[in-house]
């Protein structure tokens, strides 16, 4: 192990591994390529220090320094330019972040035989099990393990064989007497984890001798051969393992009884997909627990989503100035004054040069004298860490939506644009405008991951989210642009004030804001910092718009073509502060890397008639819910502490690919008066537009 850059990282950086070097003179005719995943999935399911289960192996997408030896193989990174995106990710990670790229992907071209560009992996876990024998060893340090990955356009064939293997001996047989031939070989599913994220693979032959009593070594072999034994029992799945030198054997049941983490080894620090270890002199200290591989709660990612909104008709220099530091910082390092903007226009990079097609000369070197610092745009105000709130970006987002007069009807460049649409007569008032967003583009930026604790539970703290690169200060991270079309609608503020003033007086509320308090007492952290309960109930109107979000995407989902899980929400949904102003809306959109998120299907549920029936049958459906009475009468109560109240999977509930919130904070008596007995009885916000409807 190295210990360079000791002093940046506070550990022990090793070498990383370069996957594209001299891959012509591997002698064997295995392929470099193992899978493939979506783009997005990169930010939510598969990113950067989660394990992704491949059909044979597990692999481990790299950190950020990996990505750069991608990038040199690719010929440079492409970037998103997204200003206020940029902006929201420097919060999280720091100023240290300039850039916001796009993965690392260069498609094999039919007439060369050089690899695919991809996103840099290692195989994690190390530890394999061989399924005809039961041997367990590390890949790195055995070679009875062979990798095979020899069919070009199959990479879900790759795997590791136990070569030459003989089998698991049959009742009177010896071990060893059997045919050899080659075996699966599969990945050892047990890790080690601790609540700061890093990850280890588990001490098999430390624990298996007792380490945790002190001794740790086997007596007969300084490397002994192990073998994990799998049975069934009444009792669940078995597991073994066995020294084949001094016969010692451990069932990891241990491990899952009480005080089984005590025998647990102390965390080394790892960060497996960087990698770095903690230094003897700074030793992570944090509780360790048993992780299964895959374990839904080994990997929590951190990500920001924002809309890509048009430029206002007059843009600003401050405006001007965001779209500046949005870009890699050498753009405009040989443009020292006026006369060198016009240079630049002329050989600048030609996707860099559109991005201020429309702003004049004297503007744009404005702009760029305030992003250096050297001018002050008037009215300029700066977000700051300590001061940055979540609803600072949905506002412009809100404000784009409500007030598309002031912006551009087409923008090419952000890939908006927008309709308004006549609102029904059955809808009005509690319903004031409704727009068909044509064409929007969302862009998507991966901040980092938390392993345990969601980073919800732990109070959004930073300091547990893992780091990104060796040096805990990236100079850029990993983003995605998606594509597509929705459905804007807005409801009427004063209606839906009315409304919320009588249910912040209910029973009702009063049962949801105990249950809230209790949910956050238990589930909790309990190494984050004291939440405030208060903090992390939103106000009734976004009960009743996330309830009406979820009925309507249900039945959009039988009508626009797309699947229930393809379409997402979007809520605005706060009340009036000193900050800002009210807002009570939705956006139900659907987004994709490609072309399967603007077919149009979902866009044309916005015109008048169609979104007039979408509104009547999802408000009829939600009248009865299979689950009756049960699920109407459904508030928390006692020690109950579930975030909803008459909703479930047969009325309200979508995937979670859908909902921004897990399916928490829904209620259908928020949006229609639900015959549930006097002691929780509460006017449903569209009852009027049921009303109209049945009339």
């Amino acid at each position: 192990m190295s210990d360079v850059a000791e002093e940046e990282t506070a550990g022990i950086a090793g070498p990383v591994a370069d996957p594209f070097d001299e891959l012509d003179a591997i002698p064997s005719k295995n392929y470099s390529r193992v899978g493939s995943v979506r783009p997005t999935s990169l930010l939510y399911t598969s990113g950067i220090g989660a394990t992704v289960d491949m059909p044979h192996i597990a692999v481990m997408p790299q950190g950020l320094d990996a990505w750069e030896l991608a990038y040199a193989k690719q010929g440079g990174p492409q970037f998103i330019l997204v200003p206020r995106l940029l902006s929201a990710v420097r919060n999280q990670v720091g100023n240290s972040v300039t850039e916001l790229r796009q993965p690392p992907w260069l498609p094999e071209k039919m007439h060369d035989s050089a690899p695919p560009i991809g996103i840099p992996t290692r195989v994690f876990p190390q530890w394999l099990r061989c399924t005809g024998c039961d041997l367990l060893a590390p890949i790195s340090e055995s070679a009875k393990f062979v990798f095979k990955n020899t069919s070009k356009n199959r990479p879900d064939k790759a795997r590791f064989e136990h070569k030459d293997c003989k089998g698991r001996p049959r009742k009177g047989q010896k071990r060893g007497t059997m045919e050899a031939r080659d075996r699966l070989a599969v990945p050892a599913r047990y890790l080690i984890a601790c609540i700061d994220g890093h990850l280890d693979e588990f001490p098999y032959s430390e624990w298996l001798h007792r380490a945790d009593e002190g001794l740790g070594t086997c007596s007969k072999a300084v490397k002994p051969e192990l073998r994990m034994v799998e049975w069934r029992s009444n009792l669940g799945p078995q597991v073994t393992i066995r020294c084949v030198a001094c016969e010692a054997s451990r069932n990891i049941a241990e491990l899952t009884r009480a005080g089984g983490e005590d025998m647990l080894p102390s965390c080394r620090g790892r960060h497996p997909h960087l990698p770095t270890y903690a230094s003897a002199k700074e030793p992570c200290q944090a509780e360790v627990r048993l992780m299964l591989l895959g374990a839904a709660n080994q990997w929590f990612p951190a990500s920001v989503s924002v809309l890509v909104l048009p430029a206002r008709k007059n843009s600003t220099p401050a405006d001007v100035a965001e779209m500046v530091r949005a870009l890699p910082a050498p753009t405009f390092a040989e443009v020292q004054e006026l006369n060198d903007v016009v240079l630049w226009r002329k050989f600048g990079p030609a996707e860099l040069r559109a991005v201020f097609d429309g702003v004049e000369d004297e503007a744009l070197w404005q702009a760029i004298l305030i992003a250096r610092g050297l001018a002050v745009a008037e009215a300029e105000t700066v977000a700051t860490a300590s001061s940055f709130d979540p609803l600072d970006l949905l506002e412009p987002e809100w404000d784009t939506l409500v007030h598309p007069e002031e912006f551009e009807v087409e923008d090419r460049k952000a890939g908006f644009r927008v309709r308004p649409v006549e609102v029904a007569a059955t809808l009005q008032p509690v319903t004031s405008h409704v727009v068909a967003v044509e064409r929007v583009k969302k862009a998507n930026a991966f901040v980092g991951f938390t392993r345990i604790d969601a980073l919800d539970r732990i109070g959004d703290a930073p300091n547990r989210i893992a780091p990104l690169a060796q040096s805990g200060k990236p100079k850029w991270v990993p983003a995605t642009e998606d594509r597509g079309e929705g459905v804007f609608i807005r409801f009427d503020e004063d209606v839906v004030r009315a409304w919320e003033d009588e249910v912040l007086e209910s029973k009702v509320w009063a049962a949801h804001v105990a249950a809230n308090e209790r949910n956050v007492k238990r589930r909790q952290s309990k190494t984050a910092v004291e939440l405030v309960a208060a903090d992390r109930l939103p106000p009734p109107r976004y009960w009743a718009l996330h309830t009406i979000s979820h009925l309507l995407i249900r039945e959009m989902a039988m009508s626009s073509g797309y699947g229930s899980a393809s379409l997402s929400e979007r809520l605005y949904a706060w009340q009036e502060s000193d900050e800002r102003e009210a807002a009570a809306g939705i956006l139900i959109a659907t987004t994709s890397p490609d072309s399967e998120g603007t077919l149009g299907g979902l866009v044309d549920l916005a015109r008048t008639g169609r979104l007039e029936g979408v509104f009547r049958d999802s408000l009829k459906r939600a009248e009865r819910c299979s689950s009756d009475p049960i699920c109407a009468h459904r508030v928390p109560s006692g020690q109950e502490d579930f975030l909803h109240g008459a909703a479930c999977h047969f009325c309200v509930f979508v995937s979670e690919t859908s909902c921004e919130k897990a399916n928490r904070f829904l209620d259908r008596r928020f949006v229609l008066t639900l015959n549930a007995g006097p002691e929780h009885a509460v006017d449903g916000l569209l009852q009027p537009v049921r009303s109209r409807f049945e009339s």
